[in-house]
């Protein structure tokens, strides 16, 4: 299985599998990352909710690295063990 080796190759790769779907009619883009429990966010256009979802994603990854839970694989591909600075 292929690994990713940084953060911001494992943030890439998970924000590519989101789901979006404009929510209170058509005014606001609600995005979700399927199998990342949680990773939601939502904007008033697909790009601003995208920027919003790697942000939420990148503090739960922090979360999860803190309380030592395996990230989950993305596309296949499982992250290398990697730390935020």
């Amino acid at each position: 299985m292929k690994t990713i080796r940084t953060v911001e190759e494992y943030i890439k790769a998970a924000v590519a599998t989101a789901r979006f779907e404009r929510i209170e009619d058509g005014r606001k883009v609600y995005a979700e990352i399927p199998g990342f429990q949680g990773v939601w966010a939502e904007g008033h256009t697909r790009q601003e909710a995208r920027e919003q979802l790697r942000e939420v994603l990148r503090g739960w990854i922090e979360l999860l690295l803190e309380r030592q839970y395996a990230l989950p694989a993305v596309k296949g591909m499982r992250p290398n063990q990697f730390t935020f600075a």
